[in-house]
């Protein structure tokens, strides 16, 4: 992201940011294009991973379970160790 975003984000101003980037002390990696654009690259929140299965009614229960299952497994094979499950069984509406 532009670094006047970032500073935006973050709540001082983009002279400070600017600043900062020139001395070296921005606390996030960040680097200069030749058009003169400052490009900062913000850092992967630590944080947990959802995982997200859907079916469209209630009778396809067991399929429900069964793409749990396997989005557990993806997660696990990927080293994921902290995630939530969200189900949904969603009943036909009528438009009316």
């Amino acid at each position: 992201m532009k670094l006047s975003d970032w500073a935006r984000k973050q709540g001082i101003s983009y002279l400070t940011a600017w600043r900062w980037f020139k001395a070296g002390k921005l606390p996030v990696p960040a680097r200069q294009l030749p058009t003169g654009t400052i490009l900062v690259e913000e850092p992967n929140p630590e944080g947990r991973t959802v995982l997200y299965a859907r079916v469209s009614s209630a009778d396809q229960k067991d399929d429900l379970q069964r793409q749990v299952q396997r989005l557990e497994a993806v997660a696990r094979e990927q080293g994921w160790t902290a995630f939530d499950v969200a189900r949904r069984a969603l009943e036909a509406m009528e438009c009316g």
